[in-house]
């Protein structure tokens, strides 16, 4: 029973007892035989009958303020299944291979993770990105300005800084040629003070990039700034599952808010066309910069930069205990382990099955589920409706209650059937507990890797995050998913529509979370044109050499940043949010194009090429 309930029994109680005091008053012959005077009530039976009411009319009392949460729920959880879960615990690990290691690894998507215990539970995380452990190390890390200490390169001739980062094979008689090495994915660490400004000046500030055996050497190779790509907004490397059905852009600011860090990965890509030609033992970076960071050049070195790095999630797939259908019921509670209550929490059902008496099977679909009327004609249905709500006292978190819907039920049918449950879990706040620092938190794989010799935490493990379940911002959700979603750009107002919709993703709402989002000071949205890039299988008769250009109208996005909160919060991340945010609401045949200018000041501080969905034009 939830203690928001108490103060509603209290009032209830009281304003009985003030009515019993008044009819008292009214008709002292029918309060007489009730033993109810102005002073109180001296028959303990109708005390306790009073008592009862007031409880009936507090609980009719507190659902009519809870503005009938299941109406909501139903509505996001059709639309937007995951608004309503918790943001599980979050972290950044490095895998470190095996020093003997003469071969690249990779490891996808979904390794299970467990941690030291925490109250006697260990944790359960699962990697969401994959990683290619290369045998090599990180030697050196350099930010450097003026003179420019770098191979000649005459695309980075007005260069003002240079990141000069040294790689070496971990054997010895290994070299860059025979590992193949393509590209390298580098995970930015250090405090936040460091790691946005160096995300800032390798995603807006780089001119050219070289690849070289030394600043002296005669062939570098030359690439242009798009080989440093920003990792982390690919739907494949999701933070947290998504529903087909959800817009993957309120995933990005579910993700940014709740853990920034696991956009801090970029990728060095086109490599190869170095280690193909010649490459020995040792491998340097040069990225050339138009923007100088005299501040900054103090603060990095190699720990800087991290290799074999992955974000993990504290989610896990979970058998739930059975649930023995009595029909006693309109509801169950979906027990993920009954031994340990306090440390498992359902995030989401994923599959329900009935077992029937005979040992067969059938499955059971979401209530609300798309197109469930007439889908699997002839085919006997069952469907379930899932409920969130507070757990019971003394145990953080939530719990889910199944109610299962069964159209061909039959009341003189065996009785003995049982539902079966599967879902995705967390360990409710136990993260939170998790230790950091001085080699702690333990991780290990579940399912040994041999190249794998160890795993450390880059950053400390997140808490659980949760909204208010009963709070009218459920209501303001509704209202926000009824608008479309490009109005937060349209109008005069459009600036306060988009902050409205940062902040309801706002799961932390800390002081820093709300400088950002107030840093947004203004909007613009105006018509525009780019080339779209040519077919990749032209019409027959066609070359790709002949494919006549084409171009396509899209929007021209501009935000208006405060100077003083762009250069010490460091928003040129959140700025990328935004920007993936408008190209994934891009019509068909159509793009956005974002650009940053600071208040008081036309000049462009932070600009992305024309994007289409996911898909970069040009």
């Amino acid at each position: 029973m939830s203690d928001a309930l108490l103060p509603y029994y209290d009032r209830e109680l009281n304003a009985i007892k003030r009515l019993a005091g008044e009819f008292a008053e009214t008709h002292p012959k029918i309060a007489g035989r009730l033993r109810v005077s102005a002073d109180g009530v001296d028959d303990p039976h109708v005390q306790r009958l009073l008592e009862g009411v007031a409880f009936l009319a507090a609980r009719v009392h507190h659902r009519l303020d809870d503005e009938f949460p299941e109406l909501t729920d139903a509505l996001l959880g059709l639309l937007y299944p995951h608004y309503l879960a918790p943001v599980p615990s979050c972290l950044v690990a490095q895998l470190q291979c095996q020093a003997d290691l003469q071969t690249p690894t990779y490891l996808a998507p979904g390794l299970a993770f467990d941690t030291e215990p925490v109250h006697g539970e260990p944790l359960r995380y699962r990697s969401t990105a994959p990683v290619t452990l290369w045998p090599i190390t990180i030697e050196a890390v350099r930010l450097s300005g003026q003179p420019i200490v770098a191979p000649p390169n005459p695309a980075a001739a007005g260069a003002a800084a240079v990141l000069r980062i040294t790689l070496a094979c971990m054997v010895p008689e290994v070299t860059f040629t025979q590992l193949g090495v393509d590209s390298v994915r580098f995970f930015l660490r250090g405090p936040a003070n460091q790691t946005l400004p160096l995300y800032e000046l390798l995603g807006a500030h780089v001119v050219s990039v070289a690849y070289a055996d030394s600043t002296v050497d005669p062939n570098p190779v030359i690439v242009p700034p798009r080989a440093v790509k920003p990792a982390g907004f690919a739907p494949e490397e999701a933070l947290l599952p998504w529903s087909a059905r959800g817009f993957s852009g309120f995933r990005l600011m579910t993700e940014y808010f709740a853990f920034p860090e696991k956009f801090l990965f970029l990728d060095f890509t086109a490599i190869d066309k170095k280690t193909l030609v010649s490459a020995g033992n040792k491998l340097e970076i040069f990225v050339y910069l138009d923007h100088p960071a005299p501040d900054l050049e103090r603060m990095i070195g190699e720990q800087s930069l991290a290799l074999g790095c992955t974000p993990l999630v504290n989610l896990f797939p979970q058998r739930c205990e059975p649930i023995p259908l009595t029909h006693t019921g309109v509801e169950y509670r979906v027990v993920p382990a009954a031994r340990r209550p306090r440390a498992m929490e359902v995030w989401s059902v994923e599959r329900v099955r009935e077992t029937l008496a005979d040992g067969t099977q059938r499955p059971w679909h979401p209530f609300y589920r798309l197109a469930a009327t007439g889908a699997d004609a002839g085919v006997p249905k069952g469907f379930y409706q899932v409920t969130r709500r507070e757990a019971v006292p003394g145990v953080p978190g939530t719990d889910v209650f199944l109610a299962p819907h069964d159209p061909d039920f039959d009341p003189q049918g065996p009785a003995n059937t049982v539902l079966s449950v599967d879902a995705l879990c967390l360990n409710r706040d136990l993260p939170t507990d998790l230790p950091f620092g001085g080699g702690h938190p333990y991780l290990r794989l579940v399912a040994g890797v041999a190249a794998v010799a160890g795993i450390t935490a880059m950053t400390p493990a997140t808490g659980t995050l949760r909204l208010p379940l009963r709070d009218a911002r459920f209501w303001r959700l509704v209202s926000h998913l009824s608008l479309g979603h490009l109005s937060v750009i349209g109008g005069a107002d459009g600036a306060a529509a988009l902050k409205e919709v940062l902040r309801l993703y706002d799961f932390r709402d800390t002081a820093d979370t709300r400088a950002a989002i107030n840093a947004l000071t203004g909007i613009t949205s105006d018509s525009g044109v780019a080339r779209a890039p040519a077919p990749e299988h032209p019409r027959p008769g066609l070359t790709s050499g002949r494919v006549p250009p084409a171009f396509c109208r899209g929007v021209d996005i501009g935000l208006e940043m405060d100077p003083r909160a762009w250069q010490v919060s460091g928003l040129y991340l959140l700025a990328s949010v935004l920007e993936r945010f408008f190209a994934l609401n891009a019509t068909i045949n159509s793009f956005t194009r974002t650009r940053v200018t600071l208040r008081g000041n036309s000049e462009t501080v932070a600009a992305w090429p024309a994007r289409s969905g996911t898909r970069e034009l040009g």
